[in-house]
């Protein structure tokens, strides 16, 4: 790929539509597209450094001049034209008073675009030659570095017509342009310094988004949600480690060595920020902007039968043997005009091996990434001390659901509940008689409305490379942490694992060879 080379590509989706895009960026963009299009006016309109591109939802034809729109007519029509100009058909030059060419506006006859102004729009149409043909289009200008790749750029909004976009692309390629590479637009926008590559990763989240909150939350990873707080951890990780160094570069000199407890203290409080970012994150691969909900609770309470209960169908495989559900099962909940993603993962028992080990800890996994916890109770236990091991693995809001209400009264884990002082509300249930199964909806609902669930205090949504490189980080801060309290010295050895720690964080953000490889394949053309 040769950065000197101006490129282009169509930069909309495939297929027929109203409006299509093909993009130029380059050195020579200004110059082919000159070659090709002529300007149906013979104003072209200017804003110095707008916040959004002018005219960008205008119709086919039509481009928006500030305050005052100029149109392409047709022949014999009058066109209707701002203060100080007069137009009086289309073979007709305007008047205006002597070297003067209208707020907002330059004077692009002659000159062609290369008199154009930084950032623009005109009407015009784009002469294919070869073919015989002119094609109406409205034409973008923005000049570097004001640009998304920083370069000149050029857009033509031209028709959707799936046999001529093409010849578009075909005509500025025979006039100098190379075909751009799968996400090159946006390779030139990370090189120059327009996006980190975390950033860069977004764009085609954006793309792909499925649901408006998915959208949202890929425009949040697109304006460097993610980027400005790895930022901030890599920022500590950094002061850490230059205490580290003082300590080790100055151990001869006559100066003071920084405490080991401050050391600890500061690597403890960053590893728990991290943990705590990794832990509210969302994966990119699922987000789809639902709450999502978590049935917790010890083997063989009745979280699958209140699952299929509150599915209100035989969803997940109900039996008397405890441990029947080993993988997290995942179903739509409908509940009050809201959609909840609602999970059903194994029981929370000590691990007897290695797979139920690895049972448990996605069960964890799954219970660490919800925003609202079910806590199964079962009304027939005959005690719940045990159960304050679940408190120290919920990190969520919670509601209470008392299961079996049918055997037994609810009120051993009311007063439970009680005791702990939680802030859940309880709801008594049976999976064989129904008996609750609306209230828990409705308790449900209270959660998420009336602010008992913060979506405010999710984390961002990351990617699966994001995710990796964060459980690096982590690893590699908790072994800087452990080392750093040992009561012998061990400071070139936190020094090595707090720069493993910064690396992996670098990578988020950072243009590595490698993690560039891995972003843009995924990239289609045009991006």
């Amino acid at each position: 790929m040769n950065l000197d080379d101006t490129i282009v590509a169509v930069s909309s989706p495939a297929g027929g539509a109203e409006r299509a895009i093909v993009r130029l960026s380059g050195t020579r963009a200004v110059a082919i597209a000159d070659g090709l299009f002529t300007l149906d006016q013979l104003t072209f309109s200017r804003r110095a450094c707008p916040a959004r591109l002018p005219g960008k939802d205008a119709p086919p034809g039509r481009a928006h001049t500030g305050p005052h729109q100029t149109r392409t007519s047709r022949p014999g029509h009058t066109v209707a034209a701002p203060p100080g100009r007069t137009h009086t058909g289309p073979n007709r030059k305007r008047t205006s008073r002597p070297g003067h060419t209208g707020a907002g506006h330059t004077d692009a006859a002659g000159a062609g675009l290369a008199a154009a102004p930084t950032y623009g729009a005109c009407a015009g149409h784009l002469t294919l030659a070869h073919h015989h043909m002119q094609v109406p289009a409205t034409l973008y200008l923005m000049r570097a570095p004001r640009s998304y790749t920083c370069e000149d750029v050029v857009e033509f909004h031209v028709g959707g017509w799936p046999a001529v976009v093409p010849l578009v692309v075909e005509a500025l390629v025979t006039a100098g342009a190379r075909p751009a590479e799968p996400g090159e637009f946006t390779f030139r926008a990370l090189l120059r310094g327009r996006l980190d590559v975390a950033q860069a990763e977004a764009v085609m989240a954006v793309v792909d988004a499925g649901s408006r909150a998915a959208l949202r939350a890929a425009a949040g990873l697109l304006g460097g949600d993610l980027s400005r707080r790895v930022g901030a951890l890599g920022d500590r990780v950094r002061e850490a480690l230059a205490l580290v160094e003082v300590d080790l570069d100055f151990s001869d000199h006559d100066v003071p060595p920084v405490p080991p407890a401050d050391i600890a203290h500061r690597i403890g409080a960053v590893r728990a920020d991290l943990a705590d970012l990794g832990r509210r994150s969302r994966a990119m691969e699922t987000f789809d902007g639902r709450v999502r909900l978590v049935i917790a609770g010890w083997p063989n309470v009745g979280k699958s039968s209140l699952f299929n209960r509150l599915l209100a169908r035989d969803r997940a495989i109900v039996a008397e043997t405890p441990g029947t559900t080993r993988d997290e099962l995942r179903d739509t909940l409908h509940l009050g005009g809201l959609a909840m993603a609602l999970s059903d993962v194994a029981g929370l028992d000590a691990a007897r091996d290695e797979l139920e080990g690895k049972v448990r800890a996605k069960a964890l996994e799954a219970i660490g990434r919800a925003d609202l916890v079910i806590l199964a109770l079962d009304a027939t236990a005959a005690s719940y001390h045990r159960t304050d091991e679940l408190l120290s693995l919920v990190a969520a809001p919670m509601v209470v659901a008392v299961t079996k209400c049918d055997l037994a009264p609810p009120d051993g884990a009311r007063a439970w509940v009680r005791e702990r002082g939680l802030a859940a509300e309880v709801v008594p249930t049976s999976a064989v008689t129904g008996q609750g199964i609306d209230a828990l909806g409705e308790a449900l609902v209270r959660a998420v409305t009336g602010g008992t669930v913060d979506r405010q205090a999710a984390g961002p949504v990351v990617t699966a490379r994001h995710r990796a490189a964060l459980e690096r980080a982590a690893v590699a801060l908790v072994r800087a942490h452990r080392l750093a309290r040992r009561p012998e010295p061990a400071g070139e050895l936190v020094a090595l694992e707090l720069g493993e720690a910064l690396d992996a964080l670098a990578a988020i953000t950072g243009a590595r060879g490698d993690v560039l490889d891995e972003v843009f394949s995924r990239f289609c053309i045009g991006k």
